[in-house]
């Protein structure tokens, strides 16, 4: 998939992504949902100073294009920008549905999302369907992202 250009994002863990149901061990369930799909909004309105303030300073982001890992959020938008611009990438979107699995606890959240990426790479639409997995932490500012893990197949 060294064409492929998805946003984190984040399930190179795909074998887990059976759905399995929501399993939430505490009450932050919806702020974590909240922040996620902030996060998603953001990324497709291109507000990248809004995406980024989301991250911790340190992640782990795998994601389907080289260098393929990432020890922040900045460093893996700086490749994703080199990448869209090496394969002609335009408007990419991406959309996430219901948490396959959640768990989270007072100050931890693991979250798995069934995911669409779409694009137009050299002019022509591309969407890529599979799974998106995000790790958060709870800091005294609110939920921020210390990992995104994705798996993609392409349709």
């Amino acid at each position: 998939m060294k064409n492929m250009s998805g946003a984190f994002a984040i399930a190179a863990v795909c074998a887990l992504c059976v759905a399995v149901g929501t399993s939430a061990a505490g009450s932050g369930t919806s702020d974590v949902e909240f922040t996620i799909k902030k996060w998603v909004g953001d990324f497709n309105k291109g507000d990248m100073k809004h995406f980024l303030a989301a991250c911790a300073p340190q992640v782990s982001v795998v994601d389907g294009f080289p260098p393929y890992a990432w020890p922040t959020c900045a460093d893996r938008m700086k490749s994703y920008r080199e990448n869209s611009e090496a394969i002609q990438l335009t408007a990419g979107r991406i959309w996430i549905g219901k948490p396959a699995y959640a768990e989270v606890t007072k100050d931890r959240a693991y979250m798995i999302y069934p995911a669409t990426f779409s694009d137009q790479e050299q002019g022509k639409p591309v969407v890529y369907r599979g799974t998106w997995t995000l790790t958060l932490q709870k800091t005294a500012s609110g939920w921020v992202f210390t990992g995104s893990a994705s798996a993609w197949t392409q349709h």
